[in-house]
């Protein structure tokens, strides 16, 4: 997914979503491994999804970026280098804003966070 996609889809989300972290994961450089295990019990084959970190080689469990403050400013601290910024919620919508930019809008506080961070590396990819 494009990243001017994802930020459609984040904007129109109305809470957490996995499918969601997994997409900003892949933007920020998460890479997906699938393995396929036997199972204990039934000696079939079992799907197994696996993170690697974009910094190394660690798997990990994707970080729920839109239903995590912490994973939300993790995301927006490694976007974003000198990150500041601020987020509110009121009346079932949340408004962040990064740096002196401009605010972006949310279902949630992790949502707008990540909509302001990810609008930030847009703007400086362009």
């Amino acid at each position: 997914m494009k990243l001017d996609e994802l930020l459609k889809e984040l904007e129109n989300a109305t809470g957490p979503s996995r499918a969601l972290d997994a997409a900003i994961g892949k933007i920020v450089g998460y890479k997906r491994k699938v393995e396929y295990r036997r199972s204990s019990q039934t000696g079939e084959p079992v799907r197994k999804v696996f993170w690697v970190v974009p910094s190394g080689e660690d798997y990990v469990r994707m970080p729920a970026f839109t239903g995590l403050l912490d994973a939300a400013i993790d995301l927006a601290t490694t976007i974003v280098v000198g990150c500041r910024g601020g987020v509110s919620y009121v009346d079932g919508t949340a408004t962040a804003r990064i740096n002196n930019g401009p605010y972006f809008f949310g279902a949630t506080p992790a949502l707008a966070i990540c909509i302001a961070a990810l609008s930030t590396r847009l703007d400086s990819d362009d």
